[in-house]
Parts: structure tokens; C-alpha cells; sequence
């Protein structure tokens, strides 16, 4: 009997609602229109980049995976290193138990995979900056003979992190993989619809185009499993971790802290003394506290109505709401959520608490890391020899994708919170 394949692209940001858009173009329209489909998937909170797709290879909240965030929430400095590394994850994920179950493995640019038990893996990581050169980073925390072996058919191909170089990027490797490894669990991570979004705006003339040009890649990866004659035996996942919203302001809830003691900047984004501060989570974020008495007066600051007014905070959530409500805990104390289009920044510096985007000097047009359930939802398709072609659900939880894919290969992935959605697979 065949192993069952899956090739598993997460595009990072499109929706259920780019559906509609994508159907009509050569590569997706393939898959949509016989697939297996999930239109409206509930991501997890907070719903960004990193703890998203650590949920998505894990099964797992973010609660339970211990990632709250892409970037680590250090005290002393806004200088915060990104969550790169398997190692910083809780609980195991579905390459550890593919592994067990003696399938082949590979990743490519999926976060939080760093050094992880993946047989062939280029990680997404970089040196100080993301502009430094890829290949020394990608070595020390990857498959560094695969790397080095590929790198002069690929390295001219990136700009830094831009796009849309940096997804031709990724693709090419990813198709290497699959001629040179064959590997029956692939996944591999793409972002220029994000980049859009981000920076033109949802439903944007830019987004179409990355949607194209993804549809293009996507072809690539097709053609590269057609040289190694595996397509018709490979189960397509096409899925993505979070929808956007418009940003219309900047919140600056950090310069409130620090007008009335609570936090005292040093140089160079350094912080010289604190009580309480806030890390951004882009439309969320959290508040962290020194002890139980700083935390109390920092939430009956931020609580206070003409503050979340000149913060434009929506909600002040307790710890024990934000478990409630969302299924978190952490080392937080409290979680702000803003109103309708505003975005968290971390700035310890004096100046206005509030301002129109146009004035603060960044140029984002959409965000996320917002509630999951409001908004455009990600989506989650499989089309191939084990899925069942013409089902249509309209809800599932980003946590049930791991156990999907996990049941479709023939195991289980006991510790993950999520559930197979065995209603779109064929009899296994």
C-alpha cells in the first residue's frame, strides 16, 4: 500500500473571503472547485503570525504552546528576540509525531522551527536584522548540508524579507525539496497576500496581484511534484492563520505608563526602571507587571474611561477574562483589545497617546492580532486522493488542523486541544 503524501502551504492572510477571487485562476481554481473545503476557520487569539502557526502545527493553543506572540517579551528593552526555535514550544509538534510514525519530513519557512526534528528543514530565521544575509542563520538552525547544496540555485532570488522575491524564494526551495527528498510531510509558509494587506489596504489591487502571483507559485509546486511523478499521489493543504482589519490609529498606551511612573526609558529602546508596561500584539496587547499591586493600579489606570478613550481601548481584560474569553494564559496580567482600527505600539517616548495612522509615521493600512471571531476568518482546503472532493463546512478551529492531517496520514496526535475534522477525508 502507497504511504499517504501531504504537501501542506499556509498563505499567510488570505481568507475564505479571497476564495471567490482565487477560484477563477488557473492553480487554485484546480484544487477549489475539487476539494474539501472549510470557508470560515476560527483562528486562535492572539491571532497573529507566530502563535497562530505554532497552533497550526501543533494542535495546540497558544495557552498550551507557551507563544503569545512573534516576538519574546523581554522587561528591560524593546530589542525583543522572535520566537525562531522548537525548542521554545510547550508541546510537541506533528513532525515529532510524523517522525514516530516513521513518515518523511520537511519544512520550509514555517515559524518557531528552528533546530526542530524535521529531516530536511530551512527554518525562518535571521541574524540581527532580517537584511542580513539568510544563509549562515538558515545553516545554524536547519539542514545545513541541504542548504549549502541548494543555495547557488536560489540565493540570487530574495531581496531581504521584499516582496514578491521572497516567496519565489521560498517556492524554489520548497521545490527542491520535493525533487531532491521527496519528503511525505511537507510544509512550507508564504506571505506576500499579508504584505498586501498590510500595506494597500483589504480587497486592494495589490492584493489580487499577490493573490496572481500566488496562484503562480502554487503551480511551481505542482510542476515540481510532477517531475518526481508524486502529484497524483499527494494530498494538497492549502490553509492561512488570520484575516486582517483596517488600521486607521496608533495607541501609544506605554507613554501613558510612563506620564504617571510607571515605566522610565533609557537609550537606545532600553527601559531603566519599570513597574508595568505594555508589548503590542498589533490590535491587542499585553499588559506585564513587577508584582500583584503594580499590575492592580496599572489595570485601574488603563480602566479608567477617559484613558481608554485617549487610548482608544476597547476592553481591559483580567487575566482570568482573557482565559475565559479566549482560552489564554501567560506571564500577562492583562490584555487590551482596541477599537475598531486601532493599532498598539510599544513607544516609550513622550508624545501623543493617540494619532491618526497617516501621522504616526507607519505605513500599514490593515493589521491583525484582533479577536478571531470578528473579521474576515482564514480558511482550510485539502484536495487529493484522501480528501473528500465537494464537502463544504463552514467552521473549524485553526487547532483542528494538525489532527486533520495527522488522521489523514494514519496517526493521532494525543496531547493537541483540537479535534480531526474527519468529515473531509475520504474513508481512511
Amino acid at each position: 500500500m502507497k504511504k499517504k503524501r501531504v504537501l501542506v502551504l499556509s498563505i499567510d492572510a488570505m481568507t475564505g473571503e479571497d476564495l471567490a477571487f482565487a477560484e477563477n485562476l488557473p492553480n487554485f481554481g484546480r484544487l477549489i472547485r475539487n476539494c474539501a473545503l472549510a470557508t470560515q476557520v476560527e483562528s486562535v487569539f492572539p491571532s497573529l503570525t507566530y502563535p497562530c502557526h505554532v497552533s497550526m502545527a501543533t494542535g495546540c493553543s497558544p495557552a498550551h504552546t507557551g507563544v503569545l506572540n512573534n516576538e519574546i517579551f523581554l522587561p528591560d528593552t524593546l530589542k525583543r528576540p522572535w520566537y525562531f526555535y522548537n525548542s521554545q514550544i510547550a508541546r510537541p509538534t506533528i513532525f515529532e509525531s510524523a517522525r514516530q510514525a516513521g513518515i518523511s519530513t520537511g519544512c520550509v519557512m514555517w515559524p518557531c522551527m528552528g533546530n526542530g526534528p524535521i529531516d530536511v528543514l530551512v527554518p525562518e530565521i535571521w541574524g540581527k536584522t532580517p537584511n542580513e544575509p539568510f544563509l549562515e542563520p538558515f545553516c545554524s538552525a536547519g539542514s545545513e548540508g541541504f542548504i549549502r547544496e541548494i543555495w547557488p540555485l536560489v540565493s540570487d532570488i530574495p531581496q531581504g524579507f521584499n516582496q514578491p522575491m521572497f516567496d519565489t524564494f521560498v517556492i524554489a526551495m520548497a521545490c527542491e525539496v520535493i525533487r531532491r527528498q521527496r519528503s511525505e510531510l511537507l510544509y512550507v509558509h508564504i506571505c506576500q497576500v499579508d504584505n498586501a494587506k498590510h500595506y494597500y489596504g483589504l480587497g486592494s489591487p495589490e492584493v489580487q496581484q499577490a493573490l496572481l502571483r500566488t496562484d503562480q507559485l502554487l503551480g511551481q509546486l505542482l510542476c515540481a511534484l510532477d517531475d518526481v511523478k508524486l502529484r497524483d499521489d499527494t494530498n494538497i493543504v492549502l490553509c492561512s492563520d488570520h484575516g486582517q482589519q483596517p488600521v486607521t490609529h496608533v495607541s501609544y498606551p506605554n507613554r501613558l505608563l510612563a506620564a504617571h511612573g510607571f515605566l522610565s526609558p533609557a537609550h537606545n529602546a532600553d527601559i531603566e526602571t519599570w513597574r508595568a508596561q505594555v508589548q503590542s500584539v498589533c490590535l491587542s496587547a499585553f499588559v506585564y507587571a513587577d508584582s500583584r499591586q503594580s499590575a492592580r493600579q496599572a489595570l485601574e489606570l488603563l480602566s479608567l474611561p477617559e484613558n481608554k478613550r485617549t487610548l482608544g481601548i476597547a476592553d481591559v481584560l483580567t487575566k482570568e477574562t482573557a482565559e475565559s474569553r479566549f482560552h489564554l494564559t501567560g506571564d500577562f496580567s492583562a490584555v487590551l483589545l482596541g477599537q475598531p482600527g486601532v493599532y498598539f505600539h510599544n513607544a516609550l517616548d513622550i508624545g501623543p497617546f493617540l494619532l491618526p495612522i497617516e501621522e504616526s509615521g507607519l505605513k500599514y493600512k490593515a493589521n491583525h492580532g484582533h479577536d478571531p471571531l470578528q473579521g474576515e476568518k482564514p480558511f482550510f482546503l485539502i484536495f487529493g486522493p484522501n480528501a473528500r472532493p465537494g464537502v463544504r463546512i463552514q467552521t473549524m478551529k485553526l487547532i483542528d488542523e494538525a489532527p486533520t492531517i495527522a488522521a489523514l496520514m494514519g496517526f493521532s496526535l494525543p496531547q493537541a486541544d483540537g479535534h480531526p475534522q474527519t468529515c473531509l477525508l475520504a474513508e481512511l
